[in-house]
């Protein structure tokens, strides 16, 4: 695909982790079973879209630096050089594309994030679809654009598939007579995008339910997409050929596309669905089976869902009423997959409505931040979740140390067995492996959570020998953050992956 590159300043940033992470760990009492926030620190923008560099960088974009609507500017923050000012640079979008409200992931073989649709404004108006392609080049903070898609989308959601193509699906294509985008597109890179003619629909991802607005789209473990409709209704996609589309088993309790849901492993989804309930949807067996599991505290419209380094789900934000300062949820809640039950934690500053996000970092916390244009409070800010992970087990609410892996492979292939060498007090308890994520609108359908099996090496106290991924199904193609855990459940820094051919 022809790119031209269009952003003349080149601004490189370094990636280096430093050995004990990038911030002081706030400490406090309950931190071990609550976790704790730590100060609020000033964002460049409002970060409405963010996704988690190949380097470790954040990525963030959707507003202009006044805070106000409009994805001119991209965002990058270099974590290992604090939260102040100059870790933060701020770029001019030269591709003159207005990236607000577009979707966005990481290309598997480039490492570029790729960002389709968007804003225009016509007669003043803002709000109408582009078919836009962008392309932000981590290594140089260069932006670039290429061929658009054959649909105008804004809204749409992107799926990473198994063999490195990414599909599309969903957003508006014209906004004064409204129409949608219901035929789906598949982008191979160095190819182009292809429409999926066979699977067009305006239940799955059309007007039916509004369910354009950024589908939940998962790649399942039968190498196919499975979608869960805000409005409940199941569906499968499969993008082979032209495309194909079922109605799946499954329906839902009603839902909404200001709730999140989270592959929180292998073919295995949380779904937060209104009035408070939420289900799990197993995708791996032949037919789909839904369970009904207890409910989170509060309403939580626009809330994020975070899958943390041991597997947990960690939600924050959201309101009683959309995007109103009513019945605002500051405290946070974990989600434990083995006993299925909920705890409160952590209270937060800011209140974290529309346009808010939460994104994994790679040494274990949480970034959250944003919310806004429009809003009742514009977040140019953000706050660090440091969960109960981080903490002693002894009631003193301080840091524990922390295991750090000192060498491992910086990319693998499937079915490949590797070593890691790491600086312990106690045995390795954990190995575990988290896909970069790209999160927007209580969205973040790139993270997927997998345990990774080991032994210890004969002989060698500080060496493990991990078994990578087996199925491109389970873990596609792309960037991950491996952590290992102590005897004490302590995770490491992570140790960033590129798993491809």
């Amino acid at each position: 695909m022809n790119k031209s590159i269009l952003l003349l300043t080149v601004l490189i940033l370094s990636s280096a982790f430093v050995s004990k992470g990038w911030s002081t760990i706030p400490t406090g009492p309950e931190a071990e079973t609550k976790g704790l926030f730590g100060p609020v620190i000033s964002w460049p923008i409002i970060p409405i879209h963010v996704t988690l560099l190949p380097n470790g960088n954040v990525l963030s974009f959707g507003s202009t630096v006044a805070g106000v609507q409009g994805g001119y500017v991209n965002a990058v923050w270099n974590p290992s050089l604090g939260t102040g000012a100059s870790a933060h640079i701020v770029t001019p979008n030269a591709i003159h594309t207005d990236t607000f409200c577009a979707g966005q992931t990481v290309i598997s073989s480039t490492g570029e994030t790729l960002m389709l649709g968007g804003d225009a404004k016509i007669n003043n108006k803002r709000n109408y679809s582009i078919a836009d392609a962008n392309f932000f080049d981590h290594t140089t903070n260069v932006a670039m654009t290429g061929a658009p898609m054959a649909f105008k989308r804004w809204y749409p959601s992107l799926v990473a598939m198994a063999n490195g193509d990414i599909v599309i699906l969903g957003g508006r294509d014209e906004k004064d007579i409204p129409t949608y985008a219901t035929t789906p597109e598949v982008f191979t890179p160095n190819v182009g995008f292809k429409s999926l003619t066979g699977a067009v629909s305006n239940d799955a991802y059309g007007v039916n339910g509004a369910s354009w607005k950024y589908p939940r789209g998962y790649l399942a473990p039968n190498g196919k997409v499975f979608i869960i409709g805000h409005a409940g209704q199941s569906f499968w996609l499969d993008p082979a050929g032209n495309g194909s589309l079922v109605k799946g088993n499954i329906k839902a309790p009603n839902g909404a596309w200001s709730l999140p849901s989270v592959m929180y492993a292998p073919g295995k989804i949380l779904s937060i669905r209104a009035k408070k309930q939420a289900v799990v949807l197993d995708l791996n067996a032949p037919t789909v089976t839904m369970k009904t599991v207890p409910g989170i505290s509060s309403l939580r419209f626009w809330s994020n869902a975070t899958v943390l380094a041991d597997g947990k789900v960690f939600v924050n934000g959201g309101s009683d009423f959309g995007n109103q300062l009513i019945g605002v949820a500051y405290n946070t809640e974990i989600w434990n997959p083995a006993t299925e039950q909920w705890t409160i934690t952590a209270n937060s500053t800011i209140p974290r409505l529309y346009h808010s996000n939460a994104l994994l970092l790679p040494d274990a916390t949480v970034l959250t931040g944003g919310g806004g244009a429009p809003g009742p409070i514009k977040n140019k800010n953000a706050e660090i979740y440091y969960p109960p992970y981080l903490y002693k087990n002894d009631g003193s609410g301080l840091p524990a140390d922390r295991p750090t892996i000192d060498l491992a492979p910086d990319s693998l292939v499937w079915n490949q067995s590797f070593n890691v060498t790491y600086t312990s007090a106690t045995p390795i308890s954990r190995v575990t492996l988290v896909r970069s994520g790209s999160a927007t609108h209580s969205m973040n359908n790139d993270q997927r959570f997998m345990e990774l099996s080991f032994t210890q090496v004969a002989g060698d106290p500080n060496t493990v020998n991990v078994v990578g991924p087996t199925n491109r199904n389970i873990a596609p193609p792309g960037y991950y953050m491996m952590f290992i855990f102590d005897q004490n459940g302590v995770p490491s820094i992570s140790k960033l992956i590129h798993l491809q051919d």
